[in-house]
């Protein structure tokens, strides 16, 4: 405050002098310059006190909010993520209530980010080491047990080993998205091209299932973006419904274009997804109790975050027949 109070304190008294200056210029223009002189020494004392007060109070003004933000920062970079400014500085009238704001959403982003990279390196580890656990045994068995088990333990390290690679190649499409790594410029591509190709596919996969794929509506659109991250979000939606879609039933897909935005919905046949869960599932590793959970937990978590790369939305809702929708909203091309 010592600085501020001086630099002040310096500005009021050469905006003064300054005044002064004129005043004196002025003098052969009836103004006497003994009379100046004389008012100056004797109220230059109580100019200086009054000018000292002012300057206190408007440097106090100026430094108390910028301290209390300085403090709330350095306790922030000390780990105290969950700090937040004092309250009175966000209902000022000024520029500093608009700082103090947007210091707190800041933290709040900060203290969200931190806390989402926490849970998922405590789930990273856990989803690791079931798999390593069971090679272990595995391995212990091949080189300990019978000869004519060696080849149900080798099949059981050969089935670990591919879930282990799957785990690891969904983690590291997890770290591209959010670094951007390898994204490129973003380039127009025709959307609807896209979801055909992906339900073609997925209707292959499906036929090993005893259900299929199937395209109830397909609007002409483009967007703008990433094609092959946007391809990933919609693959592992896709294949997370046929993972969960009841047998002979079909994964149903659709693509409507409306004032300029583009609504894609995948519904499955199964047993939908618990409401309070409607939103976790696209969190990584997060899993339905429903006898089914043979992914890795990644796939709504990938897509999720490739929507938000394309500064689209993504929601999970359960059919009212049963099943359920899984539905990405985009800007078509025309209206960026």
């Amino acid at each position: 405050m010592r600085r501020v109070f001086i630099t002040v304190f310096l500005w009021f008294w050469l905006t003064l002098l300054g005044a002064g200056l004129l005043l004196v210029s002025s003098a052969g223009h009836g103004v006497r310059f003994g009379t100046l002189l004389h008012l100056t020494i004797h109220d230059f004392l109580l100019y200086l006190v009054a000018g000292a007060i002012f300057c206190y109070f408007i440097s106090s003004y100026l430094t108390k909010p910028l301290f209390k933000l300085g403090e709330a920062a350095a306790s922030i970079a000390e780990g105290r993520l969950d700090t937040r400014v004092d309250p009175s500085l966000k209902t000022r009238k000024d520029e500093i209530a608009g700082l103090a704001r947007n210091f707190d959403f800041m933290a709040e982003r900060i203290e969200a980010l931190v806390t989402g990279q926490r849970r998922l390196l405590g789930d990273v580890s856990h989803e690791l080491r079931s798999p390593l656990s069971r090679l272990t045994v595995a391995l212990g068995l091949a080189k300990q047990g019978p000869p004519e088990e060696a080849a149900e333990s080798l099949e059981r390290i050969g089935l670990e080993a591919r879930r282990l690679d799957i785990l690891i190649g969904q983690l590291l499409a997890l770290t591209r998205i959010d670094s951007g790594v390898d994204r490129g410029s973003p380039v127009e591509f025709d959307l609807t091209n896209l979801v055909q190709e992906v339900a073609n596919d997925g209707d292959f996969e499906a036929r090993a299932r005893n259900c299929r794929v199937e395209i109830r509506q397909a609007d002409a659109c483009t967007v703008s973006g990433f094609e092959e991250l946007l391809r990933s979000a919609v693959e592992n939606i896709v294949r997370n419904a046929i993972r969960h879609t009841a047998a002979g039933t079909a994964v149903e897909i659709s693509l409507r274009v409306s004032d300029s935005r583009a609504c894609l919905q995948v519904r499955d046949h199964g047993t939908g997804v618990p409401q309070g869960m409607l939103t976790e599932i696209f969190l990584p590793f997060r899993r339905v109790a429903n006898g089914n959970s043979a992914g890795a937990g990644l796939g709504l978590a990938i897509a999720e975050r490739a929507v938000n790369v394309h500064r689209g939305k993504i929601r999970a809702m359960n059919a009212p027949d049963g099943g359920l929708i899984v539905e990405i909203e985009l800007q078509t091309h025309a209206a960026n």
